[in-house]
């Protein structure tokens, strides 16, 4: 089968709000929330929310010094100076890990070798071409989109392969610090969805492809390992996701209470 790479170079048909980072999809003019961004528009996880919490106090803790001094300069402007510093510190190792992971999933959707990459992807990229070697998966399409407009999403998918045995397998590379049950319900959202397609194009080959895969996994890359972890393609997981999207665009469309609030009354004993 041939290597199929859609979208190369980031999503053609998303847009992504520079302020709040959440990326929305467009298919025939309508605006569909990315797979990703269901996550976070529905909330951080409890665990992502401590560790970046634990992330601020370290900082404030190792420059507490020059916080000080900043403070007791009579700089009007180093309180805003002080405060963008912490709110930086909370996503600044999650941000870098993102960024590390990017050209990652590049470079494997480009085929460069390893003496092509700087010296931070090259471990990263050696561990994915090891797990091509050994599992002996052959390309169907890498970084192509997929739908689902009766849910209401979009995404981006990794990989979609075809193993020794015959199978095809819907991939998701990941290269942070663990696999973590979040990315049970993005693997799980991708392998629902109804098409694949770019540019307002259905491509029924890959749909069909899509449509017949033979299980969903998550391939963890480190700098000294992979590990090939097959997703449980149950429905309690579909469903957790689906409840998400229901809560994510809840939460978007009423913002305010204003949004959701019929009548109002107030009162005072003043």
């Amino acid at each position: 089968m041939g290597f199929i790479t859609v979208g190369e170079g980031g999503p053609r048909n998303a847009r992504t709000d520079p302020e709040s980072g959440l990326r929305f999809y467009t298919w025939e003019g309508r605006e569909l929330v990315s797979v990703t961004t269901v996550r976070r528009l529905a909330g951080l996880p409890f665990k992502l929310h401590q560790w970046q919490i634990g992330q601020v106090i370290d900082y404030a803790l190792n420059h507490s010094q020059e916080i000080h001094d900043q403070l007791r300069s009579g700089d009007p402007a180093a309180p805003a100076v002080i405060r963008s510093a912490l709110r930086h510190a909370a996503d600044a190792k999650r941000d870098e890990a993102a960024a590390l992971g990017t050209a990652v999933h590049d470079a494997a959707a480009a085929g460069r070798g390893i003496a092509d990459v700087p010296a931070d992807i090259a471990p990263r990229l050696r561990q994915y071409q090891d797990w091509l070697r050994v599992s002996g998966a052959e390309i169907i399409a890498s970084e192509f989109q997929v739908w689902n407009l009766a849910i209401g999403y979009a995404g981006t998918v990794d990989l979609l392969v075809s193993l020794k045995d015959g199978t095809t397998w819907l991939v998701d590379i990941k290269t942070g610090s663990g696999v973590y049950s979040d990315h049970a319900l993005q693997v799980m959202a991708y392998a629902q969805a109804e098409f694949v397609g770019n540019d307002g194009q259905i491509d029924e080959y890959l749909t069909a492809a899509l449509s017949s895969v033979s299980g969903i996994a998550i391939l963890h890359l480190a700098d000294d390992h992979w590990e090939f972890r097959s997703v449980r393609f149950d429905v309690d997981t579909w469903t957790a996701f689906r409840g998400l999207v229901a809560f994510a665009m809840w939460s978007k469309d009423h913002a305010t209470p204003d949004s959701f609030t019929v009548a109002s009354r107030k009162g005072s004993d003043a």
